[in-house]
């Protein structure tokens, strides 16, 4: 139980540690005034981007989080945000985000399955290639690919259709590490053992392979979940869906300051939930993980 406590410690230490770096990185971000800079703004504008951080005033990095929990609009007024509308974007992009994971976790299984095969036969090589392609792609280009069937044609939810373009890279990927996994179990003496007894492949499969899989399914989930929130950017601006990603580019774009920093901590908060998540699975899931722990 100490070593759960201590790792929740140091997971929940990064949300003040990523509030306070990205506060300090945009208070010092160049805002001139002057006409000869390509970086010019007007002199309202650069005064009420220090309003919002808090430029100067006791305490100043805890004003945008001040100004949202009062419901006053952080930004300018045609492009700020209040939290309510944060909580709504952010809730959005984790809906689609949910959707994604079981989208990921399918390509996984059945990419990982596919590429056992394809070790032992002529498509040898596509078990390779794949994933290179994948790795190498962004995610906004297959969004840019079917955004017209999206957007202009109606053929598909927007959501549902974000959600697929972020899921197929990373169940790729975490169809490789599976795979990769399952070729490991599949050459061990127990697996031989087990069907020279005349159990069912299936059957050995479900019962010895998988769960042997399992904490190297559980150690990818991290990753490709931080994956999937970060590619739902790309998705959610390219399809034009209206929620956390496409705020948090919008913010950037339009040099809104202080929502960025609000913002680039939600997000970090968002993935230490994630990361706490997919512990609380493993060390239900996987006893070792317990007895190591003990």
């Amino acid at each position: 139980m100490r070593t759960v406590l201590q790792r929740l410690a140091r997971q929940l230490v990064l949300v003040p540690v990523v509030a306070v770096a990205s506060y300090f990185l945009m208070a010092m971000l160049p805002l001139t005034t002057e006409s000869e800079t390509k970086r010019q703004v007007s002199p309202e504008l650069a005064a009420s981007y220090r309003r919002d951080l808090g430029i100067g005033e006791p305490l100043g990095f805890l004003r945008p989080w001040e100004k949202l929990f009062r419901g006053e609009r952080l930004g300018t007024s045609a492009q700020g945000i209040t939290g309510d509308e944060l909580v709504r974007k952010l809730s959005g992009s984790v809906g689609v985000g949910l959707m994604a994971l079981p989208l990921a976790l399918a390509w996984a299984l059945g990419f990982a399955l596919l590429r056992t095969r394809w070790r032992k036969g002529r498509w040898a090589v596509l078990g390779d290639a794949v994933p290179a392609v994948a790795f190498g792609t962004p995610v906004f280009i297959p969004a840019l690919l079917v955004a017209p069937a999206v957007v202009e044609r109606g053929h598909l939810l927007p959501e549902l259709c974000a959600a697929l373009v972020t899921s197929l890279w990373p169940g790729i990927f975490l169809g490789t590490l599976v795979g990769d996994a399952l070729e490991t179990e599949l050459s061990r003496d127990y697996v031989r053992t087990a069907l020279g007894k005349g159990l069912a492949p299936g059957a050995v499969l479900r019962r010895h392979v998988l769960p042997n899989v399992m904490p190297a399914l559980l150690d990818a989930v991290g990753p490709v979940a931080t994956a999937l929130l970060a590619g739902s950017f790309a998705a959610e601006r390219v399809l034009g869906l209206p929620y956390f990603g496409q705020l948090y580019v919008l913010a950037v774009l339009n040099k809104q300051v202080a929502v960025v920093v609000v913002a680039t901590t939600t997000f970090a908060s968002l993935l230490v939930v994630v990361s706490l998540g997919i512990e609380a699975v493993r060390y239900w899931v996987d006893p070792r993980s317990r007895e190591a722990r003990a």
